[in-house]
């Protein structure tokens, strides 16, 4: 299996799994007990029995140290980092399964656009002894069987090396931007999953939002526990959103810088070495 087959069979395992766990917290969720209810009234005191003397008015209560709960309020339960994604519902969990989406495009874009695999400086040595041999098929039949953007411009020059310099240039031009576009349009999908992840964001606030107005139309007294899970859904989604663009952008623009030194480094190389043609024409 080649490496973009092991790229897919990656991206397909890394969805299968966030579907699974997705599946199984809601599963756990929904067999949890609900919460106790606390009653806040205090109990009564008992009554005195008759003739007994009169209680001294009761000391006011201390006041509760920093992480302790008050009388009638409920602490809230601690949560995992499973339980925080899962509040973000099916849209949170699409933005979360573009990260490896987006780390599998990285890993292979770290193994494949380098130098030693777009020019190999073996080759270039290779071909220049060709060169020098005067062996121009020999070169030609090897640019076919390397592919690389090295190989696919001065093999496209090589092709018409009976035309003249000129031809040899024209082809040798519109074989380095066809390479130029096809690297750009690799690296371009993580520039989508980086624009596309804070839209996803902002969709599950924008629904968290409409979800929580929806019900303040019907409620005559407005609830805040009521609301709080649409809009910790909108909140949810964002940082969501957030958390995936930010790097994968960065990612993108490292590699953008990459391709254009690549092609820049390239571009120049194959001036060097087709500048024996131009010398003779």
């Amino acid at each position: 299996m080649n490496l973009k087959g092991w790229t897919l069979l990656f991206v397909v395992v890394a969805v299968v799994a966030v579907g699974i766990a997705c599946g199984l917290s809601q599963a756990l969720a929904a067999d949890l007990p609900p919460p106790p209810k606390v009653d806040t009234a205090p109990p009564a005191p008992p009554a005195p029995p008759a003739g007994a003397p009169e209680a001294k008015a009761a000391e006011p209560a201390p006041a509760p140290a920093e992480g302790e709960s008050t009388p009638g309020t409920i602490t809230p339960p601690q949560e995992t980092l499973l339980d925080q994604l899962n509040k973000g519902g099916f849209i949170g969990w699409v933005i979360m399964a573009l990260s490896p989406v987006a780390l599998a495009f990285a890993i292979e874009h770290a193994v494949t656009l380098r130098r030693s695999k777009l020019c190999p400086p073996e080759l270039v040595a290779e071909l220049e002894e060709y060169f020098d041999q005067g062996q121009y098929e020999e070169a030609l039949e090897l640019c076919n069987v390397e592919h690389n953007l090295f190989t696919e411009v001065i093999g496209a020059g090589l092709s018409r090396i009976d035309q003249g310099f000129e031809r040899m240039e024209e082809a040798m031009a519109l074989a380095g931007e066809r390479g130029a576009i096809h690297l750009q349009q690799k690296i371009s999908w993580l520039a989508l999953i980086a624009n596309i992840s804070p839209m996803l964001g902002l969709l599950g606030t924008v629904q968290g939002m409409v979800q929580a107005f929806g019900k303040i139309a019907y409620m005559s007294v407005v609830q805040p526990r009521v609301l709080a899970g649409d809009i910790n859904l909108a909140l949810v989604t964002t940082l969501q959103g957030l958390l995936v663009a930010i790097p994968v952008m960065c990612i993108y623009q490292f590699f953008a810088n990459r391709v254009a030194t690549v092609i820049i480094e390239t571009s120049q190389t194959v001036t060097d070495l087709m500048a024996r043609f131009k010398q003779g024409k």
